[in-house]
C-alpha cells in the first residue's frame, strides 16, 4: 500500500476505482443466486462541527446584494472607466456533500441484503463522519448482515473493538452476521503484500475470495498515481508509523532520507 495516497487529493478517485473493481471481481465470482452492486449515500458535512478536515477542499460562497455602492474609478492613460461593484458578503464554508460508496451483495430473487463490503475513507474515521459510519455499522450488525471492512488508511482512529488494533497497521474485519460478536481480523504492515480476503455469503454457501493486493495494484497502475503523487515532503508526523517503517516508505518512494 502506498501511504502517500491518503494524504493527497488522489484518495477519492482511488477509493471509487477500488470499489468498482471489488464489485466487478465479486460479480464475476459469485454464484448465480447472488448479485453485487455499488451503493451510495450522500452526507452533508458542516464546517461548524470539529476542526477542518485537510482532505476536503475549502468552499467559499458569496451572496449578491443589489444595493447602492461607491463607484470605483480606474484610470488607463487619458481614459477613465467607472465600475459599479457588487456588494458581496463572504459566508462560512458551505456544507459539503460527501458521497460514500460501498459494495452490497444481494440474494436473488428478492434482492435481500446478505453482505456489505466497505473500504473506509478518511471521513469514516474522523469527526462527525465517524459517528455516522459507526451508526450504520451497528445497524448492519443488529440485522446480522455480513460486513467486511477494509481499512487502507494510516490516519484517523481505528474502528472500535474490544481488542484494540495497534496504530500503524492496515487491517480488514470480516464479521459474519451469524457468528457475531466474534469476527475475523486480518492485520498487515506497510511493508507487507495486501492479502486475499474471504467475502462471506449465506451459510452454508462457501466464501468468495478477493485478491486485495491484485485489485489495489490494478487500480494504482490504471490511475497512474506513481506519476502524480507528490513525494517531496515526508509523511506527516501524525502518521503512526515506526521509525523503521517510515524510513522504508521514504526509501521506496525515492525520497532522500
Amino acid at each position: 500500500m502506498d501511504p502517500y495516497l491518503e494524504f493527497e487529493a488522489a484518495w477519492p478517485d482511488f477509493h471509487n476505482r477500488l470499489i468498482a473493481e471489488v464489485c466487478n471481481e465479486l460479480g464475476a465470482a459469485l454464484p448465480g443466486s447472488y448479485v453485487a452492486r455499488v451503493d451510495e449515500r450522500v452526507e452533508v458535512a458542516s464546517s461548524g462541527l470539529g476542526p477542518p478536515r485537510s482532505y476536503r477542499p475549502d468552499v467559499l460562497v458569496g451572496r449578491f446584494d443589489e444595493g447602492p455602492a461607491t463607484p470605483v474609478v480606474v484610470t488607463a492613460g487619458h481614459l477613465a472607466a467607472t465600475l459599479e461593484p457588487k456588494l458581496v458578503e463572504v459566508l462560512d464554508r458551505d456544507p459539503e456533500e460527501l458521497r460514500m460508496t460501498w459494495v452490497e451483495i444481494r440474494a436473488l430473487p428478492d434482492l435481500e441484503l446478505v453482505t456489505a463490503v466497505e473500504v473506509l475513507s478518511p471521513v469514516n474515521k474522523a469527526w462527525q463522519g465517524r459517528q455516522s459510519y459507526l451508526d450504520k455499522r451497528d445497524q448492519l450488525h443488529a440485522a446480522r448482515v455480513n460486513l467486511v471492512e477494509i481499512d487502507l488508511l494510516l490516519g484517523g482512529a481505528p474502528l472500535p473493538m474490544k481488542q484494540r488494533i495497534a496504530p500503524g497497521a492496515y487491517y480488514a474485519i470480516v464479521a459474519r452476521g451469524a457468528r457475531l460478536p466474534v469476527a475475523e481480523v486480518y492485520l498487515w504492515s506497510v511493508r507487507d503484500r495486501l492479502p486475499s480476503l474471504p467475502i462471506p455469503l449465506r451459510e452454508p454457501d462457501p466464501d468468495v475470495k478477493i485478491d486485495l493486493g491484485a485489485l489495489v495494484t490494478r487500480v494504482y497502475n490504471l490511475g497512474r498515481y506513481e506519476r502524480t503523487l507528490r513525494r517531496e515532503a515526508p509523511l506527516p508526523e501524525s502518521v503512526a508509523l515506526s521509525l523503521g517503517d517510515r524510513a522504508w516508505v521514504e526509501q521506496v518512494s525515492g525520497r532522500q532520507v
